[in-house]
């Protein structure tokens, strides 16, 4: 049924008549069954996974909660003794985790440090993005394209 409705849909584009808007009204009422039946089937069978994979997955978890506390037990008793201890083997690595995330703000951190440790020369490419080359008379002329942006930064190179 299904491939004739398809050459059918292929066929005609247009309705023409009372007639052929029924047969597209059937048509259209006998698909959205095949797709209720369909979205039926495919509800059951998720059910049907979800019934043993997530009492495993749950069983997993608890187990792997357990064992990572095992070796956070051990780690912790070992770097009692030693601070440095570290253990490193083809199934994984324990050692003391360090933290190397950082918020800057740039803005702050500048602020905050003396102008003598701040660099004062600009970046060639930083500087050749602020302007744009145009040719004017045959030559190249450059024009500034942010200006707002550039001149707090030649005032505070001059400061300094």
């Amino acid at each position: 049924m299904n491939n004739e409705l398809v050459e059918r849909s292929e066929q005609q584009e247009v309705i023409n008549n009372e007639e052929e808007l029924a047969k597209e009204l059937y048509r259209l009422r006998k698909l959205k069954e095949e797709q209720a039946i369909e979205d039926e089937r495919y509800q059951r069978e998720i059910a049907e996974s979800n019934e043993w994979y997530k009492p495993s997955k749950a069983k997993r978890t608890n187990q792997i909660d357990d064992v990572t506390a095992l070796i956070e037990d051990y780690y912790q008793r070992r770097y009692a003794e030693d601070p440095y201890y570290r253990y490193k083997d083809r199934n994984g690595t324990v050692s003391k985790k360090t933290s190397t995330d950082y918020d800057y703000n740039d803005e702050e951190l500048i602020n905050s440090l003396p102008d003598e440790l701040l660099k004062t020369t600009a970046k060639k490419a930083e500087l050749k993005k602020l302007f744009q080359s145009e040719k004017v008379d045959g030559r190249k002329r450059l024009s500034l394209i942010m200006m707002d942006i550039l001149l707090p930064r030649m005032e505070k190179l001059s400061k300094a």
